[in-house]
């Protein structure tokens, strides 16, 4: 008989589940928007039926013989908290609506043990503060013992912001904040100015138009003054400034169905003060000298600041994990979950592998080969990164769907749509015939984690694609399509021990074209969940520009006429 800890994202939005087993190991972490292909999934259990159900055949689940203990990603019920939902910068309809997802995920959680025959009445659930649970998942995967860990967020259970250290790889607050500020509600509330939509994970889209805009100075000081840190803590200011940055601001916001560029200037400067704003938080934060540190949350995915950090406060090593959002901390409540069986015991440290999700079926690889009618099928086997690089070479854009799926919003090469970076239009191709979505939209670079020096002007590890760092000026005329127009690239590297495959693409690749660098971005189209499925990669192939898919071992071409 084996204990299993499931961890459930219980936030309403982004839910997730997340199993460890005994020895305190993730076995297995995946967002429930992949396996139902329904973006953010806004009001499904986490613990949806069928989702846990194959999630439980992966790791090997006796039905007969094991254990299941189930944990949630809060502590409470926020709609319990007897306070006034604030509408200072979002509708406090949406808060509220968030309170009601919230509710149902928190009280429900853990019933679909009753559906699979794993407990005769509703289950005793541990319940951890939602801030630990982002702590705990992020130190998990960090490479070090002792750090400083800063949560920022839209809202925990008490606040925007937490403060850990780790200590021998042992978690302990050292201070949250009490709120009502949130740099994540500023976000999503830029977010809306631009004329996007925060609900559906839109903050990408400002972080993207921002390299095409300026920062007006007088409109930074508006909005940075719309944010108070007082040692570490964040508040709204007062309605008076709140209504200062307002005006500023309405000149340059944009309705949904306007030009896009309208909203530039807006995005360049809301980002310039988000960054303001995030530097008093680490002041108050980082040691005299930097030191390393942990930065979680769903702001953590700011990767255009992010990639400032070491030039702002020198001295600093700073680790982003790979689902730093409320999917990410499924992990962190399975985590506390095994540390409540083992009392004493502190943090366990993962691999730093993102890879913890679902794999393409089998069967259902081999249905596709049976049927593939007109499409060229082969099973290049062990000499695929060099079929693939040829391809590449050649100007096709393939879509790539091996092993187990990345935990995380970002597609790291196991669902991957891969192409050469270095013709001119090939960004203006994906966005157009494949992805669907606008055309100012950047790509990711991938490069080998020990040559990041030769093509950008720091050298940085990010594995997870957590940092937008500057290309060198000497070269990146080399890679158009993956040189953002403020002259960056959200990077991706690459080394053999972890990403084994995607290493042997980029040396095929060299080989081939003379440089080590592809062009990666998420297997999908725009409103659209990563692809879960073969049969879901098999339908973006047949439904857009896509010249190939590689699935598993089994390469499906469309003729290149």
């Amino acid at each position: 008989m084996r204990r299993w800890h499931l961890g459930l994202s219980t936030s309403g939005h982004d839910p997730a589940l997340a199993l460890v087993d005994e020895s305190g190991r993730v076995a297995f972490a995946e967002a429930s928007e992949r396996f139902l292909q329904d973006k953010r999934a806004w009001g499904i259990a986490p613990d949806h039926v069928p989702h846990l159900e194959a999630a439980l055949a992966t790791v090997g689940f006796d039905f007969g013989q094991d254990q299941l203990t189930v944990a949630s990603s809060w502590s409470g019920v926020k709609a319990d908290i007897p306070v006034q939902v604030s509408g200072a910068l979002l509708p406090a309809s949406d808060g509220q609506w968030l309170r009601c997802l919230q509710r149902s995920a928190q009280e429900n959680a853990g019933a679909s043990l009753m559906r699979l025959g794993l407990s005769e009445t509703m289950p005793q659930v541990r319940r951890f503060d939602h801030h630990l649970c982002h702590a705990a998942a992020a130190c998990h995967g960090a490479p070090f013992s002792d750090a400083t860990c800063l949560v920022i967020d839209g809202e925990g259970d008490v606040g925007a912001a937490s403060l850990f250290r780790m200590k021998d790889r042992v978690l302990k607050r050292s201070w949250r904040s009490w709120g009502p500020g949130s740099l994540g509600t500023f976000y999503a509330w830029l977010t809306r100015q631009c004329g996007f939509d925060w609900r559906a994970g839109e903050e990408w889209k400002v972080m993207g138009l921002a390299a095409f805009g300026e920062a007006r100075p007088s409109l930074v000081e508006a909005l940075a003054g719309m944010i108070v840190v007082d040692r570490g803590r964040i508040l709204f200011a007062d309605e008076a400034f709140l209504n200062a940055a307002r005006r500023a601001v309405a000149d340059h916001a944009r309705a949904p169905d306007e030009p896009v560029m309208k909203a530039a200037d807006l995005a360049a400067s809301g980002q310039a003060a988000y960054a303001i704003l995030v530097d008093r938080l680490l002041a108050s934060v980082l040691d005299q000298g930097g030191g390393d540190l942990v930065l979680t949350g769903g702001c953590a995915l700011n990767s255009s600041y992010n990639g400032t950090i070491a030039t702002r406060f020198p001295g600093t090593n700073v680790f982003v994990p790979p689902a730093p959002a409320d999917d990410g901390n499924a992990v962190g409540a399975a985590l506390l979950s095994w540390q409540a069986d083992n009392p004493g015991a502190p943090l366990p440290q993962g691999d730093g592998s993102a890879f913890l999700g679902s794999a393409a079926k089998p069967q259902a690889v081999d249905k596709i080969a049976a049927s593939a009618g007109a499409l060229r099928v082969t099973r290049p086997g062990d000499n695929s990164a060099a079929v693939l690089a040829g391809l590449l070479s050649r100007g096709r854009i393939v879509g790539v769907m091996r092993g187990r799926a990345e935990l995380g919003p970002r597609a790291l090469g196991h669902r991957s749509i891969l192409a050469d970076p270095r013709p001119a239009d090939m960004k203006d191709r994906i966005n157009g015939r494949v992805k669907g979505r606008e055309a100012y939209r950047p790509f990711a670079p991938v490069v080998p984690a020990d040559r990041v020096a030769e093509w950008f002007l720091r050298d940085q590890a990010s594995p997870y694609m957590s940092f937008t760092l500057p290309w060198r000026g000497t070269v990146k005329d080399r890679v158009p399509a993956v040189v953002h127009a403020d002259g960056t690239g959200r990077l991706q590297t690459v080394a053999a021990g972890t990403n084994a495959w995607m290493a042997s693409l980029l040396e095929e690749v060299e080989r081939v074209t003379g440089l080590p660098i592809v062009l990666n971005t998420s297997f999908n189209i725009m409103g659209k969940p990563i692809v879960h499925s073969a049969e879901d990669a098999m339908a973006v192939l047949m439904t857009t520009g896509l010249d190939a898919v590689l699935v598993e071992d089994l390469l499906v071409e469309k003729d290149p006429a």
